[in-house]
């Protein structure tokens, strides 16, 4: 999942939060809001791979040179 995403999901559960009338759901979506930016968090703090090193990649071209 991209990291907007990630933010997309963490409004929806704002907007269910701020419509709920019961405590225990607000707080329930507050909570959900709460996980969907600790991913959007790890997302932005993960460095990038470069994908054209991975293994699955490279192992096509191994197989051929052998």
């Amino acid at each position: 999942m991209s990291v907007e995403q990630f933010r997309r999901r963490a409004d929806e559960c704002r907007r269910l939060a701020a419509a709920s009338r019961n405590a225990s759901d607000k707080a329930f979506w507050l909570a959900l809001v709460e996980r969907w930016q600790a991913l959007e968090n790890q997302t932005v703090a993960r460095p990038v791979r470069d994908k054209s090193q991975s293994p699955r990649r490279r192992q096509p071209e191994m197989l051929a040179e052998g």
